[in-house]
């Protein structure tokens, strides 16, 4: 874990508090406020909801189990979010909608980078659990069928874990977007563009929601007697590949009309490309991406794209571990998709 951040953006401040600062907010002596943190104050004491109420508000860390187990006390539940983390657009907007859909529901969310614990989940897991955490949502795109069994068998009973990465395996409960549906919608925007002849740049061919767009895809062309897939290029979501996509469609002999990149970053790179070559953006070629990332409004032109709300995501997981707590149900395979919609804008 190399960060942390909380949806009240008091993380910074929270390693600092100190029982003397609930002290002289609730004007209780320290003493008192220790007992109450520690469990061994009377039951029905105006003082423990007041102590409790002040430490969260100032992110002091308490063992939220212990003091709901003693004062039965309802507690904010404690949520983490383990994902890779990079300096990209697609990160800090998925933590974004994420962290707001817990914030409108009243949820602590925390953010664990993984970079450095994929070999060690379980074990991080313990580490959440003796935190006072309730449950995490995952993201984490490259684990193995076998790394999630894992997982599954040595979470603790009385800890809910969800993921928003859709995976070939139904193990672990999942809530994640309708990457079919994309992928579908796309074709069914070029044929309603009269884009006869089309292509797809197809993201890896490891990761499960890369098929699925591609799949949506051309499950739609190859059922429609006008449309006919005339290339394809695989990529690896990065604009660099972007680019090389584009090089490999100019010198296609058979072109496309509207070519649908399974991410933005391509869609970035092959637009980027285009303007070099001086191919016109959608007059010669047009191009759709995925994800509607900001950076879509701002390219030139500006890019169509599959719209995923990550606050819709974000509410939809969020819930799921809310009922699964409250019900002190395990792990069922379930998949809930969340829809997406399509942006269009000028390049297609």
């Amino acid at each position: 874990m190399t960060g942390i951040f909380s949806t009240n953006h008091r993380t910074a401040t929270s390693m600092k508090t100190t029982l003397q600062d609930i002290s002289d907010k609730t004007g209780l002596s320290v003493s008192t406020i220790s007992r109450v943190l520690r469990g061994e104050a009377k039951l029905g004491s105006d003082n423990v909801s007041l102590v409790i109420k002040t430490a969260q508000e100032l992110n002091y860390q308490v063992n939220n189990r212990l003091l709901n187990t003693t004062y039965n006390y309802k507690k904010k539940l404690q949520v983490a979010l383990l994902t890779d983390f990079y300096e990209q657009e697609f990160y800090s907007t998925l933590f974004k909608g994420i962290s707001d859909a817990a914030t409108s529901l009243d949820v602590h969310l925390c953010l664990y980078d993984t970079a450095n614990i994929k070999e060690s989940l379980e074990e991080f897991l313990d580490f959440l659990v003796k935190h006072s955490f309730d449950a995490a949502i995952l993201f984490v795109t490259d684990l193995s069928e076998k790394a999630y069994q894992k997982l599954v068998k040595n979470t603790p009973e009385d800890f809910t874990v969800v993921s928003i990465a859709p995976v070939f395996h139904r193990i672990i409960d999942t809530v994640t977007f309708d990457s079919y549906m994309g992928g579908y919608m796309v074709a069914k925007h070029f044929e309603n563009r009269g884009y006869d002849e089309v292509g797809i740049i197809v993201g890896p061919t490891d990761r499960h929601e890369a098929l699925l767009r591609k799949s949506g895809f051309i499950d739609y062309v190859t059922h429609n007697s006008k449309m006919k897939l005339v290339w394809s290029f695989n990529g690896d979501y990065t604009p660099t590949c972007g680019m090389q996509a584009f090089d490999d469609y100019y010198s296609a002999e058979i072109k496309p009309r509207a070519i649908f990149a399974s991410n933005d970053y391509m869609g970035l790179g092959f637009l980027k490309s285009a303007a070099k070559a001086n191919v016109r953006i959608p007059e010669e070629v047009a191009i759709v991406g995925y994800d509607d990332l900001t950076l879509c409004s701002y390219l030139h032109p500006t890019l169509s794209s599959v719209h995923t709300n990550y606050q819709d995501l974000g509410h939809a997981a969020i819930t799921m571990i809310q009922e699964k707590v409250q019900k002190k149900e395990g792990q069922k395979g379930l998949f809930n998709l969340v829809p997406v919609s399509l942006s269009i804008r000028n390049s297609s």
